[in-house]
């Protein structure tokens, strides 16, 4: 339980990262347009995070880095309370809460509701924070967004980056999970 609002916390603090590009906000969602972005193999952005399903709700920030084939993203707990540190590299998935530092192997949404009993789809999240489908799986796009494995993902608002539009409002919906993610900076850099 500890571990699960640790990682909520850590996710809210990871979207809320500064952007070294200028940002200013648009409302229109424009799918398929940030490939080239999504593929330049370096960024990080900052905002936060909840997540809800049956038995579990919490909320957090979080600080997302993706470095070639390397996630780190880190969640914090509101008021600074609990850390959560997820790295997922090869398939392996690293779990450090700050008392224990835990590797396991999979994909990064089995080991994290094995694990923390929470289900994230962590591998897609790289293609949809961007707003484009996970090119490994099947989708179909929506007004707002897509359908992709189940989950529904829709925008609600986007940033102009440069001379690109990214979101900034993201909800997931698959069964009973709900995941809302805000992301306030994004570094393309």
């Amino acid at each position: 339980m500890m571990i699960l609002r640790g990682l909520a916390v850590c996710c809210i603090l990871a979207l809320s990262a500064c952007s070294l590009v200028s940002e200013s906000e648009v409302n229109v969602y424009r799918p398929f347009e940030t490939h080239a972005l999504q593929a330049h193999g370096r960024w990080a952005f900052s905002g936060r995070l909840a997540v809800a399903d049956e038995r579990e709700s919490f909320s957090a920030s979080v600080n997302w880095r993706h470095l070639g084939g390397r996630d780190d993203i880190e969640l914090l707990g509101p008021l600074a309370q609990g850390r959560l540190a997820i790295s997922v590299v090869d398939g392996a998935v690293t779990i450090d809460d700050g008392e224990n530092r835990q590797e396991f192997y999979g994909s990064a949404e089995q080991v994290l509701s094995e694990r923390l009993g929470v289900v994230m789809p962590v591998d897609s999240l790289r293609y949809w924070v961007f707003g484009i489908l996970d090119p490994g799986l099947q989708g179909v796009e929506l007004d707002a967004g897509f359908m992709q494995a189940g989950w529904r993902v829709t925008f609600r608002d986007v940033y102009k980056v440069a001379s690109d539009s990214l979101p900034k409002k993201i909800n997931i919906e698959k069964d009973r999970t709900k995941i809302k993610l805000i992301v306030d900076q994004w570094d393309l850099s």
